[in-house]
């Protein structure tokens, strides 16, 4: 809706939120941001001597997800994934 692979569309959500008559705009988009980097310093972090298949990033990323982020579902976790398998490949952490 408003991620994408590359970025967080801020305006597309602020739309969002205030068309839904939702609060909380800007922590939330932070949190969003905060998320997705979070999310791939683990994944680098894990992978400092290895590289990853799709779907062991996958794997880690849902269960990191899962237990940092309670609230967020399985479409929340394909939106992260998407962008952190796109930044996993450009940083060489994807096996070919």
């Amino acid at each position: 809706m408003f991620s994408s692979t590359f970025f967080i569309n801020g305006e597309k959500m602020k739309d969002y939120f205030e068309t839904n008559n939702l609060e909380n705009f800007d922590e939330i988009l932070k949190e969003f941001e905060e998320m997705r980097i979070d999310t791939f310093n683990m994944i680098r972090k894990e992978s400092t001597h290895l590289q990853f298949t799709n779907k062991e990033v996958e794997s880690l990323s849902k269960k990191y997800l899962k237990e940092n982020y309670p609230w967020i579902n399985d479409v929340g976790i394909k939106v992260v994934n998407n962008h952190l398998l796109w930044m996993c490949w450009h940083e060489g952490i994807i096996k070919s």
